[in-house]
């Protein structure tokens, strides 16, 4: 017996509550990884009506596993190192001249919370005897915060792109990495949502890191995100947000700095605040009393589907990568080529499972690929992908990894 509940709906109806949990814009879910979540549940022998039931319910089992599946983490050791430097140089200092005996940092949407221990490292090298160091790390993902909590990472974690600013950890064996004691005693983890206010028991904050989330959200849903974090500073308190995530400060908050540091400081009390820029809106059209006759009805045409992204495609090449699928996601990378000739992050991203596989001819062909497409570029450009990052990075990238090679 039917019950009039089809898998395109389920499908539908799961894209729905993961936008609504995480304020994704559409774009930025990916379809196969909500799809591979139904089918499986489907395959166990469950209805898309139980599905679709389920689905009415927050919190349930079925959202947990499509938030896990959609949710993918990219982080490293002080990335973005200049906004390290700017919390030593600006926001400690300031803290230090309010009278602070406690510097409080937010990592929110922490991931695996290399960025957490990060900042806890930065404030612990720069505060002086008698001043303590607090910081939080934040992320929907809870099983990325038990991650976190453990402390452990390998190679991915440690970048040139990110140097090491200040002592963080110590190795462990071979490849691996542990954080040190003095850091983790400083650091703690918590799941959060960044669309609701963080809890009032966790305090304000000197300076709050958010890079690279608001990426993905929906406009509603990044200037809800941007209130919660602005209401979380301390006045004189500095948030610092991904390279290309706002074009303008939130609302309460100025300016500091050079535009590409994305820098922005709570005023004081006594601080006059610019006002928000106003949003564009369609001037209203003059109305002239004509007597016309309505046109005919007619059906609009369906509306075409969305172009592919390549951001999009290697999203899904990464989540396949975390679940253990390099093969899977090699192939996503080779068709995501196929479309987007140019798109370097999908080049240095293959050329790295490449060298993994063994496949090392390959690999360097790819690199110098790489290298030659950067080089053709504005070192600053901001290349989009799953990290927006400058196109000097993909050339140091490819030149590091070339002449590692040839020493080998």
């Amino acid at each position: 017996m039917s019950t009039g509940v089809e898998p395109q709906q389920v499908l539908a109806r799961a894209r729905e509550v993961v936008s609504s949990c995480t304020g994704f814009r559409d774009t930025a879910i990916s379809p196969t990884a909500v799809d591979r979540v139904v089918r499986a549940e489907l395959a166990r022998g469950r209805s898309a009506a139980e599905l679709m039931a389920e689905l009415q319910r927050p919190g349930t089992p079925l959202a947990r596993a499509l938030l896990d599946a959609v949710l993918v983490g990219e982080t490293y050791f002080f990335r973005h190192p200049e906004q390290f430097r700017f919390l030593a140089s600006e926001a400690v200092p300031a803290a230090l001249r309010r009278g602070n005996l406690v510097l409080r940092g937010w990592s929110a949407g922490c991931a695996s919370g290399e960025e957490t221990y990060s900042i806890a490292a930065c404030l612990l090298g720069m505060a002086p005897p008698g001043v303590r160091v607090e910081v939080l790390g934040t992320d929907l993902h809870e099983g990325r915060l038990e991650y976190a909590r453990r402390g452990t990472y390998g190679n991915w974690s440690r970048r040139e792109a990110g140097p090491l600013l200040y002592p963080l950890y110590h190795d462990i064996a071979e490849g691996r990495v542990s954080v040190m004691d003095n850091v983790r005693a400083v650091t703690r983890f918590a799941q959060g949502n960044l669309l609701e206010p963080l809890a009032e028991s966790f305090g304000s904050f000197d300076v709050i890191f958010c890079r690279n989330v608001l990426t993905y959200f929906s406009p509603d849903a990044v200037q809800t995100a941007l209130g919660h974090l602005a209401r979380a500073l301390v006045p004189g308190g500095f948030l610092l947000l991904g390279t290309v995530e706002v074009d303008h400060p939130p609302a309460g908050l100025v300016r500091v700095g050079a535009p590409e540091l994305q820098a922005f400081r709570r005023p004081m009390p006594q601080e006059q605040v610019p006002p928000p820029r106003p949003a564009y809106r369609e001037p209203e059209p003059v109305r002239v009393a004509m007597r016309v006759p309505p046109p005919p009805a007619r059906t609009p045409p369906p509306a075409p589907a969305p172009a592919p992204s390549p951001v999009r495609l290697h999203l899904e090449a990464l989540q396949s990568i975390e679940g253990g699928d390099a093969a899977g996601a090699a192939s996503t990378l080779e068709k995501l080529l196929e479309q987007f000739r140019d798109y370097i992050p999908g080049m240095l991203e293959l050329a790295l499972l490449r060298e993994r596989a063994g496949a090392r001819e390959a690999a360097f062909a790819l690199m110098h690929t790489v290298r030659d497409i950067a080089a053709r570029l504005p070192p600053d450009l901001i290349i989009q992908g799953p990290e927006p990052l400058p196109a000097r990075f993909y050339r140091a990238s490819a030149d590091a990894f070339l002449t590692l090679g040839a020493i080998e």
